[in-house]
């Protein structure tokens, strides 16, 4: 016996494979979750949340090789991984965030000029110098002031002006300004720091990646020492 179904029109009972009404002739259309093409839209959207949530909100270390060489080995995905969750770096790490991409190229320490330039008794310019690379679609606004906190063997440490002078890194700009979208910038920020300094650590957490920081992490043994 068939299954009988009310119209949707006319409220009359009538046969559920039945095409029309035959009290009023209004076509009986299936329900929209029995249409073949009602779940392929649910597929779609279905894959395209997927995709969506695996898109990475954190701060990760830029390999230095070419993308296209890497290996699909599952023991280098796995630590490829790890490498992505990494929140302390170094001298060389190149760190991207939404397409901005900051590296510490290098730290410096200089005893200054000898004559107008020098640093405290007992201390050292140290001076890093910082490259930023905005390959977003938006242009970002550069900082040095508020988007740096420095601490040479765990001791809070200010910006030094002075330092900015310093032979070694002679005709660098200071790092502050804006990068427009595609462009880069070079610049530099100094501090003073004891001569037998151990460590020195570098936060940043620039307005351009909200509330995201990282830390670069200088040993005294890592550092370039040719202008002393």
């Amino acid at each position: 016996m068939a299954k009988i179904v009310k119209c949707k029109t006319c409220g009359a009972e009538i046969a559920a494979n039945a095409k029309v009404c035959p009290s009023c002739g209004a076509k009986n259309n299936k329900p929209i979750f029995k249409q073949w093409w009602f779940w392929v839209i649910v597929l779609i959207l279905l894959i395209g949340i997927g995709g969506g949530a695996s898109k990475n909100d954190t701060p990760s270390k830029v390999d230095d090789v070419d993308v296209a060489k890497e290996s699909t080995v599952d023991t280098e995905t796995k630590q490829e991984e790890v490498t992505e969750e990494q929140t302390i770096f170094t001298i060389g790490d190149t760190v991207d965030y939404n397409g901005i991409q900051v590296k510490l190229s290098s730290a410096i320490l200089s005893n200054g000029d000898g004559q107008f330039v020098v640093p405290d008794e007992g201390k050292q310019f140290l001076c890093l110098i910082i490259d930023i690379n905005n390959t977003s679609s938006s242009d970002i606004a550069v900082s040095s002031m508020a988007s740096f906190e420095a601490y040479c063997d765990e001791y809070s440490l200010m910006q030094d002006i002075i330092g900015l002078q310093a032979p070694e890194v002679d005709g660098l700009n200071q790092l502050d300004g804006n990068v427009a979208a595609g462009k880069r910038m070079n610049g530099k920020i100094c501090y003073q720091v004891p001569s037998d300094f151990k460590t020195f650590e570098l936060n940043y957490s620039p307005s351009f990646w909200g509330n995201k920081n990282v830390t670069f992490v200088i040993n005294s043994d890592d550092v370039d020492r040719s202008g002393l």
